[in-house]
Order: C-alpha cells, then sequence, then structure tokens
C-alpha cells in the first residue's frame, strides 16, 4: 500500500495537475507513514490542525521528501538511545549529565516512545542525584542502585568522594589559620569554608572540573566531547585532547547600519544590484542593505513581530536565493527571521525561480520558463553525472528532486503567519539592463523594480493571493 502510494505521489510530483486528482487526503498519523510523521512533528513543521488544512497533493510532496531524512532520523535516535543507556564511566557520566537537555529526552520520546524516554529520564535523575550525594557519602544501598547504569569504576570513584571530602574537612579543623597558605589553598576548594564542600567543589579536586559546569575544564584532560547531531539531539565522540591555550576575549561588533541611498549606487555601465530590503511597523521608510550580515544584526536587535515585509534581492535558483555572496534556504531564511515577522508580514524572493512552476497552464512565457529550467537545474546536471560515471537511477534521483523545489513554499512552512512570495518563473528586471541602468540612477539598488516574471505567494503552506 505505502509502495503503491508513493508511485502515486511520484506521478504527481512530475506531473502536476495531472495525476494530482488520484490522491486522497492523507490523516495526520497515519500508520503506514509512521516514521514521516513523526519527523514533522519533530521538526513542528505540521499539527493536526495545519495538516488537515493541506492539499492532498501538497500532503503527499510533504511525506515524500520527509522519507529519507525520516529514515536517517530514526536511525539517529536509536544509536543515541543505545549509547546512553549503556554503563557510563565517571566522564561519560559527566558528559551526559551536562549535555544532555529536554529535547533530547523530547526526541526520544518522539521516536521511541514513553516508556524508554521515563527509563532514560531515571538513569540520569539516579545518576545526577548521586553526583550531588557524593561528598557526603553514598551508601551500600545508593551504590546497588547505580549497578544498571554505571561501570564499578565509576561507582568506586563517586563513593571514595566520601572520604576525601571527610579528609578534607579534618585537614580544615586542624590547619586552617587565617591568613596561612594551608588555608588559602584549601578555600580553593573549600570556597567560603569546609562547610561549602560539595560536588562541585570534590569534582575540583578530582580532575578540576566542576560537575555542574560553572569553571572551565583543565586543559590537556581527556574527555567525551558531545556534538550536536543533524536535527538535533547530541552524540558523543571519542576522548579529545584540550588544548592549553586561553580563549581570548571578543568583543561585540558595533551595530549595523544601514548605508544612505546614495552611497549605494556607483557609475558603472551595468547593473551589481542585490541588497536586503527591510519594512518596520511604525517606520515611514524602508531600511536597506548591501550585506546580509548587516541585515542580520539589525534583525536582531528588533522587537519580535515588527516586520512587516522584507525583499530578498539577488539571484535565485530552485530552492534557493542569493543576496550578493549569502545565500538563503528555507531554513536559513527562517533562522534569519525568527519570531520577527509581523502576523500576515511578507518576505518576498526577488530571484529568478523561487518557486515551483505550478500547475498547467497557458502562458507561453511560464511554458518557456519550466523548459529552460528542466534544461538547466535536471537535463545538463544529469547528463554531466552519466559523463562521470554515476548511474543512470542515481543521477535522476539526484536531480529530479532539485529542479522544481519551491523555496517560497517550504519557508512559509518554517516562518509560520508571514505570506512568503517567489517567483515562478525566470525574472526579467528591466533596470538592470546595461544603459538603463545608467539612466535611471539605480546600478546598485538594494530594491528591484518592476519584474517581468510570474509570482506564487503561500501561507503556512498553502496558496494564497498576492498581496
Amino acid at each position: 500500500m505505502k509502495t503503491m502510494r508513493f508511485i502515486l505521489i511520484s506521478l504527481a510530483l512530475a506531473l502536476p495537475g495531472a495525476a494530482a486528482h488520484a490522491l486522497a487526503a492523507i490523516p495526520w498519523g497515519a500508520p503506514e507513514y509512521s516514521s514521516e510523521f513523526k519527523y514533522l512533528r519533530e521538526k513542528g513543521t505540521y499539527n493536526p490542525e495545519t495538516w488537515a488544512a493541506l492539499m492532498p497533493e501538497l500532503q503527499a510532496r510533504a511525506l515524500f521528501e520527509a522519507g529519507q531524512p525520516a529514515a536517517e532520523r530514526a536511525k539517529e535516535i536509536n544509536a543515541y538511545y543505545s549509547e546512553a543507556m549503556k554503563k557510563w564511566d565517571s566522564a561519560q557520566l559527566r558528559a551526559y549529565l551536562k549535555k544532555t537537555k529536554a529535547a533530547d529526552i523530547k526526541a526520544v520520546r518522539t521516536w521511541l516512545g514513553k516508556e524508554k524516554a521515563d527509563t532514560l529520564v531515571s538513569k540520569l535523575t539516579l545518576t545526577r542525584d548521586s553526583m550531588k550525594k557524593a561528598a557526603a557519602g553514598l551508601t551500600d544501598s545508593d551504590a546497588l542502585a547505580l549497578k544498571p547504569y554505571l561501570l564499578p569504576q565509576a561507582i568506586v570513584e563517586l563513593r571514595s568522594a566520601g572520604s576525601a571530602a571527610a579528609s578534607l574537612r579534618e585537614q580544615a579543623a586542624a590547619k586552617a589559620r587565617p591568613g596561612s597558605a594551608s588555608s588559602a589553598a584549601l578555600d580553593k576548594f573549600t570556597a567560603a569554608g569546609p562547610s561549602a564542600l560539595n560536588a562541585d567543589s570534590f569534582s575540583r579536586l578530582y580532575d578540576n572540573m566542576n560537575a555542574s559546569g560553572k569553571a572551565p575544564v583543565a586543559a590537556g584532560g581527556a574527555r567525551y566531547a558531545a556534538v550536536s547531531a543533524p536535527r538535533g539531539g547530541i552524540v558523543y565522540t571519542a576522548p579529545q585532547k584540550k588544548a592549553s591555550f586561553a580563549m581570548p576575549e571578543v568583543k561585540a561588533a558595533p551595530a549595523a547600519k544601514a548605508a544612505p541611498a546614495a552611497a549605494q549606487k556607483s557609475t558603472s555601465l551595468t547593473s551589481d544590484a542585490y541588497g536586503i530590503t527591510l519594512y518596520t511597523a511604525g517606520s515611514a521608510q524602508p531600511r536597506t542593505f548591501r550585506k546580509g550580515a548587516d541585515a542580520a544584526a539589525v534583525i536582531r536587535s528588533l522587537p519580535n513581530g515588527s516586520v512587516t515585509k522584507v525583499i530578498l534581492y539577488g539571484h535565485g535558483s530552485p530552492g534557493m536565493q542569493t543576496v550578493g555572496e549569502e545565500v538563503y534556504d528555507a531554513d536559513s531564511t527562517a533562522e534569519l527571521l525568527k519570531g520577527k515577522m509581523a502576523k500576515g508580514g511578507v518576505v518576498q524572493f526577488a530571484g529568478c525561480n523561487t518557486a515551483s512552476i505550478g500547475g498547467p497552464t497557458l502562458n507561453p512565457a511560464v511554458g518557456l520558463s519550466m523548459i529552460a529550467r528542466r534544461l538547466l537545474y535536471f537535463s545538463l546536471p544529469y547528463f554531466q553525472d552519466r559523463a562521470d560515471g554515476i548511474s543512470a537511477e542515481q543521477a535522476k534521483q539526484q536531480w529530479e528532486k532539485g529542479w522544481n523545489a519551491d523555496l517560497a513554499l517550504d519557508t512559509s512552512l518554517k516562518v509560520k503567519g508571514a505570506v512568503v512570495c517567489g517567483f515562478r518563473t525566470f525574472g526579467l528586471v528591466p533596470g538592470r539592463l546595461p544603459g538603463v541602468t545608467r539612466l535611471l540612477g539605480n546600478q546598485e539598488a538594494t530594491t528591484p523594480g518592476y519584474v517581468a516574471a510570474k509570482k506564487a505567494c503561500y501561507q503556512d503552506g498553502r496558496e494564497v493571493p498576492v498581496p
């Protein structure tokens, strides 16, 4: 059943409009797409309400595109859980307690179920409590409870914490005198006095690393490194040597300012037009930027929900938009605008092919653009791959998926509530033609003028009228 549905999905995507009628609506959480729905739920792309509002062909497309990453994510979560449930040594214990976040537990619950998530939480809770009790001394029953979770040597080291702490207290009582060298040295570990000795101070004594992570790890010590995995979660790698140097102070860069309009033009014959134009609530004039980094700095400083319109102007291709040296896809655009778009605000990708071709049309300009797009973004790369020795099936899979990607639609799913627009076709900007640019005085304009192209707009994954 699932195989047949994927065949129908493939037909629907290959022939927009021709096979869409063959697809029925797919209910949220359908068992045959269990992994795909887990992936979409974890990413926050849809919920039952927004899913039900999608047209069947868009549902089919979303599931089709989620298939491969969902399989990879399922494998990643299973590997993470398997490693997390092994018995830890002392270094792994500290690494997991420090780096495991609520998002990791949520991911395990989503993919593997509540029971396994609760088992992991129980392990983390018990071992964390044991770390806190270590300085006071673990009992036999405490050590017994840790046996399923820690290696024997790790349990011995935790239990030895109580003996070391008691020894330090005895030394403090016998030798500590105001102003003495021994008192100063002891205070390094016991803070204001011996009574302050706890899991953190013992950990400093043991290997100069705070159990709570409030102080830096000693240089040169081997530790398990916890690194972020794709699409969330963490993975623990082999021990790494830490370099013996101090990090220099990093000073914040000064706030970026929009360049005056006059400074954004040149006297060249041809156009080098690109930029970002930003409209905000309560401001009569937009701000324009040539550099994406400058725009990003200003956007980050704005109140949430204050951006009413943003135009990214440059060159586009299926699934991607450039602005000078910056490249934006759905993920990076969503990150740039995170929380800043007003409800119903507009994101305009002013670049060629930043929306899909769409359904059948009698417009000859769209037909020519579709042929050119298919040739440029599928046929030429496909035959180049074949010439390089790649199999026909692999080459087709690589390029068939991308030639008609829809940057505007994909971004609308990530920038909730905003209207996201792109061009279905190649675009012609008369203001960028040689001679015309000089006549109009907009050689390096950051905002496009008239663009001859067919526009498409989406809001939360649904096509909406052009605002």
